[in-house]
């Protein structure tokens, strides 16, 4: 077994229930964690045989795109995007940070983690 992992991929979007963030958005980050086998990739030393990391990338930016209300939704559908290129992932981890939420408290991000 095997991990692929992207930490830290940060995007501006417009997600969220205010007003005030879908007219200026705000800045989010995802980390994406895949379980699969990779041992085979391991030997072949062939990208096709793996899963790619800049594919996950990708699909990622797509899914930034679609504005929602909730990032409960965004790393739900991230996730499942993911299992539906790679269906062969074990287990698929998608976190979302929403940086500078538009709260009353003093704190770096809020977060959701999505597990499929």
């Amino acid at each position: 077994m095997g991990l692929v992992q992207v930490k830290g991929l940060k995007f501006h979007a417009f997600h969220g229930c205010h007003a005030s963030e879908r007219k200026v958005g705000g800045t989010f980050e995802v980390d994406i964690d895949v379980t699969a086998n990779v041992k085979h990739s391991a030997y072949t030393d062939n990208l096709d045989d793996t899963i790619d990391y800049v594919v996950l990338m990708d699909i990622a930016s797509t899914e930034m795109k679609v504005r929602r209300d909730l990032i409960e939704t965004l790393a739900q559908d991230i996730a499942e995007s993911i299992k539906k290129r790679y269906q062969t992932a074990e287990t698929i981890e998608v976190t979302i940070k929403k940086h500078c939420a538009p709260v009353m408290y003093d704190l770096d991000y809020v977060a959701v983690k999505a597990v499929v």
